[in-house]
């Protein structure tokens, strides 16, 4: 037996300690026959005493109140090994940069991780135009990235690389939006998507799939911070409903300046990326989102292993998780456990490592196979609704949506 296979086999008791995961470890799959690029013995440097873990989120900018939490899921993950000792008697160190939400930033703070601090695996970075910018030059360096919430369909399209996700592609969540849509039999919609790799992925899906549907398409830019022409053109072309795909701080501004204009009387869906607590901070967007009734998609988040790591992170933070601080657990827990049983800290060997690590890795967000393109194999989402309470307001599950199952809404 080789040397990673007993390294995995071993770590599979660690990982069941750590995170109550044992359910899906029945579901494992043989792996493959030999592991590829694997340098020779002469050519693998040793392990260090402390692995690395990059760890680039967006910490600032239109995204930054979403990736201060999901940082915290990647805090936690390294907390449990901790509490084990580490991996292997080895520490686990976060190296954190912020990419600011910014492609550019993205690509500078890869930059320090890797050439500075000599990192090997980076969790992140969050966007999808950030994973696409610092794709080649990981590739080119043979640096591992695991983004947990990258959704572009265009990330597939890299194919087999060093480019992995925990997230599934927008090409499955835009087909769970459109099921949706046709559900609510909706026969003019206008798109108002942000104008980047992850809004105009769906405006894409819908001009491709339901071209008779779409009267009217609009990109916004985040920085502009005022909506209002926009927001009349799709007032006067009479939809019955608006596809809004865009972010927490940009989405506040468009929906306070979309009540002004009477904008409360059409139909709302929307996508995971405003699907987020932090939207209800703002008084006036939190009763906008409430009257239309906002629905929408977001990876899923449900069943025993979420709920196991809920609880973990409100003993360890006192809050509850929010939007993808799941899924960067998840990506953060497949770090470590491949850079752990990876023959050294080599990008090439941590590559083979983490495909191996996955196809028995039942996380906080399910069974982590990833495919032949770095995809998860597995994959369902949350319909929402935007509800108000007692308490104040939230997103209430009201249904869910799977490729095998299609779109199946709560009674």
């Amino acid at each position: 037996m080789s040397k990673i296979k007993k390294k995995i086999l071993m770590l599979v008791a660690v990982i069941l300690l750590v995170a109550a995961f044992g359910a899906g470890c029945a579901e494992k799959q043989a792996p493959s026959e030999t592991p590829s690029e694997k340098p020779t013995p002469s050519e693998q440097p040793p392990q260090p005493e402390v692995i690395k873990i990059g760890v680039l989120l967006d910490l600032s900018g239109d995204l930054g109140a979403i990736g201060q939490k999901m940082k915290l899921g990647a805090e936690l993950a390294q907390k449990e090994f901790d509490s084990l000792g580490g991996i292997g008697g080895k520490k686990i160190e976060l190296v954190v940069e912020d990419a600011a939400t910014d492609p550019a930033k993205a690509v500078e703070a890869m930059k320090k991780l890797v050439e500075v601090e000599g990192v090997k695996v980076v969790v992140g970075p969050m966007t999808s135009s950030e994973t696409l910018a610092v794709a080649k030059y990981v590739n080119d360096r043979n640096v591992v990235i695991i983004s947990p919430s990258a959704t572009a369909g265009k990330i597939t399209e890299l194919g087999d690389d060093y480019v992995f996700r925990t997230v599934g592609s927008d090409d499955l969540q835009a087909a769970a939006l459109l099921d949706l849509m046709k559900s609510r039999g909706y026969s003019k919609i206008a798109t108002f998507v942000i104008a980047n790799d992850y809004g105009i992925g769906f405006e894409d899906y819908f001009k491709k799939y339901v071209p008779e549907m779409v009267a009217l398409s609009i990109r916004y830019d985040p920085q502009k911070g005022d909506y209002r022409t926009e927001l009349q053109q799709v007032k006067d072309a009479g939809v019955d409903a608006i596809i809004f795909v865009g972010y927490v701080d940009s989405g506040k501004v468009v929906f306070r300046q979309a009540a002004d204009l009477g904008l409360d009387e059409i139909d709302w869906l929307s996508s995971e990326g405003i699907a987020e607590n932090v939207m209800f901070e703002d008084a006036k967007t939190a009763d906008f989102m409430a009257k239309v009734e906002m629905i929408g998609t977001k990876p899923s988040s449900t069943g025993f292993t979420y709920e196991k790591f809920a609880e973990k992170h409100r003993q360890a933070f006192g809050s509850d998780p929010d939007l993808f601080s799941d899924y960067t657990y998840d990506a953060t827990m497949l770090a470590i456990l491949a850079a752990g049983t990876a023959p050294s800290y080599d990008g090439p060997q941590i590559r083979e490592a983490l495909k191996k690590v996955s196809e028995w890795y039942n996380g906080a967000t399910g069974y982590k196979l990833f495919d032949e393109n770095g995809d998860p194999a597995f994959y369902t989402y949350n319909v929402w609704k935007v509800v108000k309470t007692d308490t104040g307001f939230k997103y209430e599950i009201i249904g869910h949506w799977a490729p095998a199952t299609g779109l199946e809404l709560i009674p």
